[in-house]
């Protein structure tokens, strides 16, 4: 009888990756993501997909980032409360015309004085 082998989706293998990188490394590439993020809206764009992010990434710096590692970036950085999707719309990069759900910087309440 042939035993079935556990099967591994693409998401697990980039947690598991994410998971592998050092907590001091996974802080700055969550920062860096971020400042590019906000450098954008600052710039007049409202949201990003994770594709269109690693490529304004790659644009602002020069680095490039593998998609897997820009995703579970985005996914922590969601998690955390930093972000929030946006409305689902095409990717301006995506070689697959599919609607994706975009993310955007979490708008920062003021203090009251």
């Amino acid at each position: 009888m042939q035993q079935s082998k556990p099967v591994m989706t693409s998401k697990d293998t980039s947690a598991e990756a994410f998971a592998e990188l050092g907590n001091e490394t996974r802080r700055r590439l969550s920062e860096k993501l971020y400042e590019s993020l906000r450098h954008a809206h600052q710039q007049g764009v409202r949201d990003m997909s994770r594709r269109e992010l690693r490529d304004y990434y790659n644009q602002q710096t020069g680095v490039w980032l593998e998609l897997c590692s820009v995703a579970s970036t985005v996914n922590a950085l969601l998690a955390a409360g930093r972000l929030e999707e946006g409305a689902a719309r095409r990717c301006s990069v995506s070689p697959r015309q599919r609607d994706v759900v975009p993310v955007k910087c979490k708008a920062q309440q003021q203090a009251i004085a």
